[in-house]
């Protein structure tokens, strides 16, 4: 049997991760009622991680969940995990905020008493091949509906439309599935958000369309300014994904992935585009620039 790599801290004890143990009435584990952050590191430092904890008290604000640590606090358990791992060349980080020990029932516990539980493990590499060539992604019949009932803007641990909706794409040989609103529109990727490229004009949901409001994506917005390239925020349609010049996904641990073909449709003439290898080298290159500065919020640019 495999042994799981990497480190754990939970309830103030660091841990290896195969010795990790979260109590069965935890309410994260019985109905996902928790909020996470995916963190990944550059030069062994957790990268915008002050911009991944406001974001974790946001979503724990809107769910009503405690998050009594400071934001020294997250550092610290951060850098004790990474420490604990310096053999590995990179990581990622998840941080978690659980509403803790659940009773009998659904109503609140009173007290809540929240629980953080944070690991970190190897970061798993992507296939060069696949920012060299593209991936497929697949519009699948499962949707992300407007009236769900967490905020699409909360990173919470309900996530089993997007795993339903991934399975249905990976069995289409896709390698990200998108998720549609109610409307019908594109509101983004299972773990991404996505970007359109059409006559020079780069094209995103806005933080209004049901989205997530994704870190990776911000700084590429923030980079796409700084280069003078046309930018609008809107709805997009599978019509102009499939009239795309070019589309790409953003996220932490994909950074910008060019997307190659739209089901079985390609998309344009060229993968990556040329306007997705400027954000792709730009990207490369800002980043080496806040990892070397420690920079922790983009707000400090």
């Amino acid at each position: 049997m495999a042994t799981a790599r990497g480190f754990a801290f939970v309830d103030g004890v660091f841990s290896s991760l195969a010795e990790a143990r979260v109590p069965i009435t935890d309410r994260g584990f019985l109905f996902a009622d928790s909020v996470f952050e995916t963190v990944r590191t550059y030069q062994r430092k957790p990268f915008l991680l002050g911009d991944h904890l406001d974001r974790l008290r946001r979503s724990a604000d809107t769910l009503q969940i405690p998050v009594p640590w400071s934001d020294q606090h997250f550092g610290e358990v951060v850098a004790g995990l990474l420490s604990r791992g310096a053999q590995q060349a990179e990581a990622v980080l998840r941080i978690m905020v659980t509403r803790g020990d659940g009773g009998h029932g659904l109503a609140f516990p009173e007290p809540q008493r929240s629980r953080l539980v944070v690991f970190s493990r190897p970061l798993p590499a992507l296939d060069s091949v696949l920012y060299r060539e593209g991936v497929k992604v697949v519009l699948p019949e499962a949707a992300r509906h407007k009236g769900q009932a967490v905020p699409a803007d909360v990173k919470s641990g309900s996530y089993l439309a997007a795993v339903l909706a991934l399975a249905e794409a990976r069995l289409s040989g896709g390698f990200e599935a998108l998720l549609r609103a109610s409307d019908g529109a594109v509101s983004e990727a299972t773990t991404s958000n996505v970007f359109v490229v059409r006559d020079g004009v780069l094209m995103t949901p806005g933080l209004s369309d049901h989205i997530l409001p994704g870190i990776t994506r911000a700084l590429v917005l923030s980079i796409a300014r700084s280069r003078d390239l046309k930018i609008v925020e809107e709805p997009i349609y599978e019509s102009s994904l499939l009239s795309a010049d070019e589309v790409f996904l953003t996220s932490s641990i994909k950074e910008v992935l060019p997307v190659n073909s739209v089901g079985d449709k390609a998309v344009g003439s060229d993968c990556p585009g040329p306007i997705t290898v400027i954000l792709m080298d730009a990207f490369a290159a800002q980043v080496e620039v806040l990892s070397r500065r420690g920079v922790a919020r983009l707000s400090e640019l």
